[in-house]
C-alpha cells in the first residue's frame, strides 16, 4: 500500500512512534553502524550505540552481527531470529527476537531492525491475577519509559530515514486514534490482515474490524486512554476473509487529558500460533 504525505503519519507522529515504542528500533548502514535508534534499543544494548563503537553488538562479538548481515545480503529479510544483545564491557546482556530488512544497494544500503525482548510474562494480566510489578514484562516497559532519549534518537532532520523505516519495517505498525479509528497502518500491517488490495476497508475504520475478541479490544481501548502498556500479549486478529491470524502485540499510547492521541502498536506474527490466546477477564468476554 503506497503511503503519500497525506496518508502517512506526520513527522511528529513518526518521531513519537519510533522513539517511544515498546520494542527496540534501529536503522543502520550495511555494516551495522547506527543511524538512529530508540529508547527501547538502548535498553537492549545496555547503553547508547556510541558505547559500542557506533555499532550494534550481538553475541558479544562482531561475528554475531556479521553473520546476521550475511543472511540479510542473501535473503534481504530475516524474521524472529534469536540474538543476544551485549554491552561493550560484557556487563549487560538481553535476549531478543529480531526482524530486519535490507534496503537499497551499495553506499545507499540501510538495515531496518525491530527487536522484541524475550519475555516470559505479559501485560495486562487477567482480572483475577494481581499485577506483579517485578514481572519481566513490567520491568521491561518500566526500563524503556525511564531511559532517556539517546543521542541518535529520531529527529526531524532524519525524516527520510524514518519514512523509509515506516514503509519497509519488517513488522506491522498501526496508529489508533480517538474512538478506535485506525489513523495509519504501514504496508506490513495492511498485509498482515490481508487488506492490501483494498486498504480503505481497514485504514480509516474502527480497529474492531480486525479483532477476533471484541471484548478484549474494548478493554484495550480503555487502557490506551490511561496510557497503560500492552506488552507481549497474544491475541487473534481477523483477516479480510475472517480467518484468525495469531499475533503478538506490543503497544503503548500517547495520551493527553485522559484521551488517547494515538497508539504506538507494533504487531508480530506469533511464532507460536498453537499457544492459547491471552485473556483479560477470568470469565472471558462475549463474542
Amino acid at each position: 500500500m503506497p503511503n503519500d504525505q497525506q496518508t502517512a503519519p506526520s513527522v511528529e507522529q513518526l518521531i513519537d512512534v519510533i522513539a517511544n515504542s515498546s520494542v527496540g528500533i534501529a536503522v543502520t548502514d550495511r555494516s551495522g553502524a547506527v543511524v538512529l535508534h530508540n529508547r527501547a534499543q538502548s535498553v537492549l544494548m545496555g547503553g547508547e550505540s556510541d558505547h559500542l563503537g557506533g555499532r550494534i553488538l550481538l553475541d558479544g562479538a562482531q561475528d554475531g552481527l556479521r553473520t546476521l548481515i550475511q543472511r540479510l545480503e542473501k535473503d534481504q529479510r530475516v524474521e524472529n531470529v534469536q540474538v543476544t544483545y551485549r554491552s561493550a564491557d560484557g556487563g549487560h546482556e538481553q535476549t531478543a527476537r529480531v526482524n530486519a530488512v535490507l534496503t537499497g544497494s551499495g553506499d545507499d544500503s540501510r538495515i531496518h531492525w525491530v527487536s522484541r525482548p524475550e519475555l516470559g510474562e505479559r501485560l495486562p494480566v487477567s482480572n483475577d491475577t494481581a499485577e506483579d510489578v517485578t514481572s519481566d514484562a513490567a520491568s521491561w516497559i518500566r526500563a524503556v519509559n525511564e531511559r532517556p532519549l539517546p543521542a541518535l534518537a529520531p529527529a526531524k532532520e532524519l525524516e527520510d530515514v524514518m519514512r523509509e523505516f515506516y514503509e519497509v519495517a519488517p513488522v506491522a505498525i498501526h496508529l489508533i486514534g480517538v474512538n478506535g479509528q485506525v489513523m495509519h497502518a504501514n504496508p506490513a500491517d495492511v498485509a498482515l490482515v490481508e487488506y492490501t488490495s483494498s486498504p480503505s476497508e481497514y485504514v480509516g475504520r474502527h480497529i474492531r474490524t480486525i479483532y477476533e475478541d471484541k471484548g478484549l479490544l474494548d478493554d484495550f481501548l480503555g487502557r490506551w486512554d490511561e496510557d497503560s502498556p500492552i506488552i507481549n500479549f497474544r491475541a487473534n486478529f481477523l483477516t479480510r476473509e475472517g480467518a484468525p491470524r495469531p499475533v503478538l502485540i506490543f503497544s503503548t499510547a500517547q495520551a493527553e487529558g485522559g484521551s488517547v492521541t494515538n497508539t504506538r502498536c507494533f504487531v508480530f506474527s506469533d511464532p507460536e500460533p498453537q499457544r492459547a490466546r491471552d485473556t483479560i477477564s477470568a470469565f472471558g468476554w462475549p463474542a
